[in-house]
């Protein structure tokens, strides 16, 4: 980036180019007659030393460089995001880019790969892949990062799945006894989003009143990474009652604590999901094809048919009653069952009620 300043015989350009082996600023000048001459200058002089960059990173491996970032990067990403960017190098872009250099690297490789991808994982997956990468290569190479030209596929549409209470009664039983239990139950017996179960500190369980005090939201920023923020809106921030058998469990994991943690659970949503999808749901034959946001629908469609009134249940899940009803209660199946069988009754009784009238009135001759 550079500078300028007005100097006796026109303009002046201080450009910065990093530091030196002896720890100083390393700075390049150029002064012209002009602004714009200068500024010219000064383009040209930033472009030199970004390719004489370029050719001295370009015969870095990609993998090695994309690793070498992850690790250099450690102490600032959360341990659940290194983890996770971890896995993606070594499951996705290691078998892709195998030995290809950096300067090798160009759009057409891009598109390839997110290609390649999307013939087995969803594009909301896919999207992760392409802009982690993205946050990384553009640090090597600058403007001439081949990431950035490449549109991102569009995020797959969410159709939420149906639980019955039987089948969420699989899901249960799957991960009862382990930490997986109260992250599941914070979802399907109270409702709570991804981003705020892992946003949860310990100081918002109120243990003597049994509820959960809900004010942030974990969501991920323009880096990638994951930072705590408001509710999503003014509905958001509310009080949970929870479950007693849930408040139990939680009571036992604080008891297990050495030391009182930053949150409840230090997890990155997205690997949370992925692991509910893949360990949890993917190696039980048994268990509906759920997603982890599908526990939050599976609370809604509970509460409705319980006859929990909507005003409650909207404020219980963060909503207004009007996106409650839209968005989230689900008519479950075994619930469908029921009224369609009373409505198909009731036209059938209405019908044969029907022929018994106009029968009788034809015996009658009236």
């Amino acid at each position: 980036m550079a500078s300028f300043r007005k100097v006796k015989n026109g303009y002046q350009a201080t450009i910065y180019a990093g530091l030196k082996e002896d720890g100083t600023q390393d700075r390049r000048y150029a002064t012209r007659p002009t602004l714009k001459e200068c500024k010219a200058a000064a383009k040209e002089i930033e472009r030199e030393l970004e390719d004489k960059n370029f050719s001295n990173i370009g015969n870095i491996g990609v993998i090695a460089f994309i690793n070498d970032w992850i690790e250099t990067n450690k102490t600032r990403l959360s341990p659940s995001t290194h983890a996770t960017y971890k896995l993606y190098s070594r499951v996705h872009y290691a078998p892709y880019f195998k030995k290809m250099k950096l300067r090798e690297v160009e759009e057409i490789h891009i598109r390839k790969f997110m290609a390649k991808q999307l013939g087995f994982l969803s594009p909301t997956t896919v999207r992760k892949h392409i802009s982690v990468l993205n946050k990384i290569l553009r640090e090597a190479l600058r403007d001439k990062n081949p990431v950035k030209y490449v549109d991102l596929p569009s995020k797959a549409k969410y159709t939420p799945y149906p639980m019955t209470d039987f089948e969420f009664l699989k899901v249960h039983n799957a991960v009862k006894g382990t930490r997986d239990e109260m992250i599941v139950l914070l979802a399907a017996w109270c409702g709570l989003r991804r981003g705020e179960i892992f946003a949860l500190k310990p100081n918002d369980v109120d243990w003597k009143k049994k509820t959960i005090r809900v004010d942030e939201n974990t969501a991920i920023n323009d880096e990638y990474d994951y930072v705590d923020k408001g509710p999503k809106s003014d509905n958001g921030y509310r009080d949970i009652v929870v479950p007693s058998y849930l408040m139990d469990l939680l009571e036992a994991y604080r008891k297990s604590w050495d030391s009182i943690p930053e949150r409840l659970f230090d997890l990155r949503p997205d690997y949370y999901s992925s692991y509910f999808k893949e360990y949890i749901i993917d190696k039980h034959k048994e268990l509906p094809p759920v997603r982890f946001h599908d526990l939050r629908h599976y609370h809604a469609s509970w509460l409705y048919a319980k006859g929990i009134p909507d005003k409650y249940a909207a404020e219980r899940l963060g909503h207004d009653i009007q996106t409650l009803k839209a968005t989230y209660q689900h008519i479950g199946a075994d619930r469908r069952q029921e009224l369609d069988d009373t409505v198909r009754n009731l036209y059938d009784g209405q019908k044969k009620g029907k022929k018994w009238k106009l029968k009788r009135t034809l015996e009658s001759g009236s």
